[in-house]
């Protein structure tokens, strides 16, 4: 059933983020009229498609990221090579309206002589037919067809490119992704918030026969107000101050339907902590007001988290063996799932964020390399050739890689290695 739940779960958590992730890029791409050619969720061999207009939706068997497939420049480069046999087909106007790798396939048969980048740019395109050099028009929406492999791309005009647009909208359309997961994950946590409502205090909805509580005379539902003389607002203060007491006597002031109480507790040693024997609650308040404050208090502390993390690992103080991978997301979600499903809201909303946060990181070949690339366009004032641009991001990729399959291997010798595989 845990692992049932852990795989649903990490389909559900990853799954959004990604979906929301890609939905960012891809409606503010279209907004300032880039082509795109597909919009796919998930990696590897595509498993489900469907072709609406000029761009294919597809699902891919691997349930781990996913990208929209923008024209480029690079990308509309050598399609075709300069004299390649090749075919055309021809509307009622004469523009050319498919481009066919198969000669047999089109009205039209001969030899290429422009590239595929000059028929981007000039929308027009140069064949030798039968020896003779015949100059056709292109239409805008023409495809280049490849029968055989069932493959299908529209061309991409120069002006729908995504370089030859103002750097302010590829600013907008590579920070859009992240942009759009903290919007989801503040979303996510408001839900939260309004099933639960605010946390305004704690009970104690537990107290162990013969424990140091028990002894001390606490019970299920008592509410704890003061530690060694520290007032109590949350269930961690508790926590931090039985720690801080040790193996010494804590004056405990609590209530209990109403009225206040003190007594002694002496606190145990377990394991590498000390406690006392008691199970933690929260009490919540509902309200549309405390609804909002307390995704704002969530989405802030899922992001104070991850900077902090990626603090210490820039400064050294932990090591990249701590970072964890799809294995080590899916058993987390497996029991956070089992914790019921607004508990697992709150792990997806700190999922985006950590999404979010990751991909505005300048590495290459992500969000954050790119916005690197038109930061230097500005400063220098002339883009980043796209062959070095390419060049980068698959260095990027590869790196990107290794570290998947370091955090993949990594998770797996924790998993069947380590009794305390997480803790919480």
């Amino acid at each position: 059933m845990q692992v049932v739940l852990g795989i649903l779960g990490f389909i559900f958590v990853m799954g959004l983020a990604v979906l929301v992730h890609e939905i960012g890029h891809f409606v503010t791409a279209r907004k300032f009229g880039v082509l795109c050619h597909e919009f796919a969720i998930g990696m590897g061999p595509i498993i489900w498609s469907k072709r609406k207009g000029e761009t294919l939706y597809t699902i891919r068997a691997i349930p781990i990221g996913g990208f929209v497939s923008m024209g480029t420049i690079e990308g509309e480069r050598d399609i075709f090579p300069v004299d390649h046999e090749m075919s055309v087909t021809l509307d009622a106007f004469g523009n050319v309206t498919k481009f066919h790798y198969q000669p047999e396939d089109g009205e039209i048969r001969g030899i290429l002589a422009t590239d595929t980048l000059a028929i981007s740019k000039e929308l027009a395109v140069t064949m030798i037919v039968d020896g003779e050099r015949k100059i056709f028009p292109v239409s805008r929406e023409a495809r280049y067809i490849d029968s055989q492999q069932k493959r299908e791309l529209q061309i991409v005009p120069e002006d729908r490119m995504l370089e030859k647009k103002p750097k302010l909208q590829r600013l907008v359309i590579m920070v859009s992704g992240a942009i759009m997961n903290f919007i989801l994950a503040y979303v996510l946590v408001l839900i939260v918030g309004f099933g639960l409502g605010e946390p305004v205090g704690h009970t104690l909805n537990l107290v162990d026969s013969g424990t140091p509580a028990y002894e001390a005379g606490l019970q299920a539902g008592d509410s704890i107000v003061e530690l060694n003389g520290v007032a109590i607002t949350s269930g961690e203060l508790i926590i931090e101050n039985i720690q801080l007491a040790g193996a010494t006597p804590m004056t405990v002031v609590f209530e209990r339907n109403g009225a206040r109480y003190e007594t002694i507790i002496t606190p145990i040693i377990q394991g590498d902590s000390y406690v006392v024997g008691i199970g933690l609650g929260v009490v919540f308040e509902r309200s549309f007001a405390d609804a909002f404050r307390y995704a704002n208090a969530q989405w802030w502390h899922g992001a104070t988290i991850i900077a902090t993390a990626l603090q210490m690992l820039s400064t050294g103080e932990v090591g990249i063996h701590y970072l964890s991978g799809p294995v080590g997301i899916a058993y987390v979600t497996s029991h956070v799932a089992m914790q019921g499903f607004l508990p697992l809201l709150v792990f997806a909303s700190l999922i985006n964020i950590n999404l979010g946060i990751f991909n505005l990181l300048p590495i290459p070949a992500f969000d954050g390399g790119h916005i690197t690339f038109i930061a230097i366009e500005a400063i220098t004032g002339k883009p980043v050739n796209p062959k070095i641009q390419n060049r980068i991001a698959m260095v990027g990729i590869v790196l990107v890689m290794l570290l998947f399959v370091f955090t993949f291997f990594n998770d797996i010798i924790r998993l069947f290695y380590s009794q305390n595989y997480y803790n919480y």
